[in-house]
């Protein structure tokens, strides 16, 4: 990229986290656009609108790179493992179920650590919804397994799907780890273990995961969520911020 391109989300980690991720694996710096407590006036009312023009699907997250605006989550991290080289031709098959499998285990977690479904209506409920769902989870987790060809999914090297599923690894350890109660055998899934392992040992990711985007920023949005992760605490949300991250600093 001759120009910094900018990646536009929640300041939360959500799916704007494998993107962010993948672009600190690249070492290309980024702008990091982070909506906050001031969606309404900053995306709805302001982003969003001037971005319709250019992409008529546009979403969060996005991608913009010089003339080139990517929305939806799978192929942003389809659209920057390709611009960027992580991606090989090879595996482009094996590398997309991937990323549609990971999606299929996230959008089973949206509906407990969300009220919106009705499955986990307060955060009173959610270690019972949360035992739910690792039950279910098991089975994307069974699938994701198989398809590890190690240490990585696609072989010896991380490409975009690898950053969705250390993502929801990571998430489900986090949520076992800080709910009461709550246990799961996550030594069922060996080669998903020594994955997350690869990836939290990658020198080129040190700096994210030193960085508040990892360490400190909610896992899903702060207004709604019934879970945020230890690393949050009371926040705060605070507002829009659009910050160029270089990975090599």
């Amino acid at each position: 990229m001759t120009e910094p391109c900018t990646l536009g989300y929640h300041k939360i980690r959500g799916l704007g986290a494998p993107c962010r991720m993948l672009l600190c694996f690249s070492g290309e710096p980024f702008y990091n656009k982070a909506y906050a407590g001031d969606l309404k006036e900053e995306w709805f009312a302001k982003d969003k609108p001037a971005l319709v023009a250019r992409n008529s699907y546009i979403n969060l997250p996005y991608v913009i790179d010089g003339d080139t605006v990517v929305t939806q989550s799978n192929s942003v991290l389809l659209y920057l493992g390709r611009k960027l080289a992580i991606d090989k031709d090879a595996d482009f098959f094996a590398n997309h179920q991937a990323l549609d499998q990971c999606m299929d285990l996230r959008n089973d977690l949206m509906k407990i650590v969300y009220p919106f479904s009705g499955v986990c209506k307060d955060k009173a409920d959610f270690p019972a919804a949360l035992e739910r769902h690792l039950k279910g989870a098991a089975g994307h987790f069974g699938k994701l397994e198989q398809g590890v060809r190690g240490p990585f999914l696609c072989g010896a090297a991380p490409q975009s799907a690898d950053f969705h599923l250390f993502e929801m690894v990571d998430q489900h350890l986090a949520m076992v780890d800080q709910t009461d109660g709550v246990d799961f055998d996550f030594a069922a899934f060996p080669k998903l273990a020594a994955l997350h392992a690869a990836m939290k040992a990658l020198p080129e990711l040190a700096t994210y995961f030193k960085s508040p985007m990892y360490t400190s920023w909610a896992f899903n949005n702060a207004m709604f969520t019934h879970f945020l992760g230890a690393g949050y605490g009371d926040g705060p949300y605070g507002t829009t911020s659009n910050e160029l991250f270089d990975p090599k600093a």
